[in-house]
C-alpha cells in the first residue's frame, strides 16, 4: 500500500556536436540521433539525471527494507525510431553540475555539465582513460567525453522498445539505489544512452525526447518507491461477496496540501442487501472489500494514471471499520485535480468502481 515519488535535483542533456554546451534548464531531455556534423559518425546525445541523497534516505525510511525503486521518464516526442531498439541506464561514476544553460542560448552557455566537462566554465573533464575496475565510458574517435559509469553486476540496466510499445522509460533500479543508500558507490545519478550498437551508427537518425524536471507539465522524471505495508484485520466485520455494491470514499476533504499524508477510508455495502429481521436500517451494516482490492489515482485533466493499480503497492488494507489506503500528497503535482478508482476481485470477477471520487492537491505556502 506504499507509493512514494521523489523528483530530480539535477538533469541535463550532453551532446557530441556541442562538446562544451550546457543545457541544464531545458524543459526537454534529448536522446535523439542526427546526421553527422563534426565527426564521421551520427550526432548523438546522452541524458544525466540525479536524485538527492536526503530524498532517497527519506523514501527508504518510509518504505522499509522491502522496497522496489523505479526510474521513470515520460516521452515528450518521438519520430523515426527503429522498429526494435534499447536504451541503457547506468549509475554515473563522477559528480557533475546541472548548470543553467539552454540549448538555444546565444552565446552558448558552458556553466555546467557538457559532453567534455563535468563542471562550469569548461572545468573538470570527464575521465576518458585509466578507468578504475568496474567503470567504463565510450565515445567516437576524436570526441572523448560523454561521462563514465559503473558496470558491475546489477548496474547494467536496459529497457527495450518496439514499434507498438509505450515510449516512456520505466525501469527497476533497486540495486543501484540500494548501493547508493549503503554507500557502496557514490550517488552521482544516472546516465541514459543509446545502446553501443547504434549510438554512433550512421544508419540511425531519430528524435527521442523526454520531459525534464523543468517542464511545466505533470510529467517530470521521478524515482518511484513501492512497498507493501497493507494489513487485513477486520475482526467481526464481514467481507462483501457481491459485485453489485456502492462504494464511498471517506476522509476526503476535497482539497489537500502537498505536505499531507492522508488515510482514505473505503466504505462498501451491497446495492441490494438481503432481507433480514432487524430494527435498524440495512444500510448501517458496512462491509470490507476482499483482500484482492486496489486503488489508482488519475489526473483528472489528462486522464493519466499517475499511480496505477499495483498488486503490491496499492493494495487496500482493512480493519474492523472499513477498507482503507494511505496516500502521500507530495508525490502528486500541486494545483491539479485527481480522482480515485477502486478495483476489486469478487467471486472470480474483476471490477473497477469509478464514481467521481475527486480531490485537489494545493501547494503549501510557507
Amino acid at each position: 500500500m506504499g507509493v512514494y515519488k521523489i523528483f530530480p535535483s539535477q538533469d541535463t542533456t550532453i551532446y557530441t556536436d556541442y562538446r562544451t554546451l550546457n543545457a541544464g534548464l531545458d524543459s526537454i531531455l534529448d536522446l535523439s540521433k542526427n546526421a553527422p556534423y563534426l565527426f564521421p559518425s551520427s550526432s548523438t546525445s546522452r541524458v544525466l539525471v540525479k536524485f538527492d541523497n536526503t530524498d532517497i534516505a527519506d523514501a527508504i525510511a518510509k518504505a522499509g527494507a522491502n522496497y522496489t525503486a523505479s526510474l521513470k521518464l515520460y516521452n515528450a516526442h518521438v519520430d523515426g525510431i527503429p522498429t526494435n531498439f534499447s536504451l541503457e541506464i547506468y549509475p554515473l561514476y563522477q559528480s557533475w553540475d546541472m548548470g543553467t544553460g539552454r540549448f538555444n542560448n546565444i552565446p552558448e552557455s558552458d556553466d555546467g555539465a557538457s559532453w567534455t566537462y563535468r563542471s562550469s566554465n569548461q572545468t573538470n573533464a570527464w575521465i576518458t582513460s585509466s578507468y578504475p575496475t568496474g567503470v567504463t565510458g565510450s565515445w567516437f574517435t576524436g570526441d572523448a567525453g560523454g561521462g563514465a559509469w559503473y558496470t558491475s553486476s546489477g548496474y547494467n540496466i536496459t529497457q527495450s522498445f518496439n514499434f507498438f510499445s509505450t515510449k516512456d522509460i520505466n525501469v527497476n533500479v533497486t540495486p543501484v539505489v540500494t548501493a547508493w543508500a549503503s554507500s557502496t558507490i557514490s550517488n552521482n545519478g544516472f546516465i541514459i544512452k543509446n545502446t553501443g550498437s547504434i549510438e554512433f551508427d550512421n544508419n540511425y537518425f531519430y528524435t527521442f525526447n523526454f520531459f525534464s524536471r523543468d517542464t511545466n507539465t505533470i510529467y517530470p522524471p521521478c524515482l518511484e518507491f513501492k512497498w507493501d505495508d497493507s494489513t487485513f484485520n477486520t475482526g467481526s466485520t464481514p467481507t462483501i461477496t457481491t459485485e453489485e455494491l456502492n462504494i464511498a470514499i471517506a476522509n476526503n476533504k476535497n482539497i489537500f496540501y502537498d505536505t499531507e499524508y492522508v488515510k482514505f477510508r473505503v466504505y462498501a455495502r451491497e446495492k441490494y442487501p438481503a432481507r433480514i429481521y432487524t430494527q435498524q436500517t440495512l444500510y448501517n451494516y458496512n462491509k470490507v472489500l476482499p483482500t484482492a482490492s486496489y486503488y489508482s489515482i488519475i489526473d483528472l485533466n489528462t486522464n493519466l494514471k499517475v499511480i496505477d493499480f499495483d498488486n503490491i503497492a496499492t493494495k487496500l488494507s482493512a480493519d474492523a471499520t472499513s477498507s482503507y489506503f494511505r496516500l502521500y500528497m507530495n508525490g502528486l503535482e500541486p494545483d491539479r485535480y485527481y480522482k480515485v478508482q477502486i478495483k476489486s476481485t469478487i467471486d472470480g470477477g474483476t471490477y473497477i468502481y469509478d464514481d467521481d471520487y475527486y480531490f485537489k492537491v494545493s501547494q503549501t505556502v510557507e
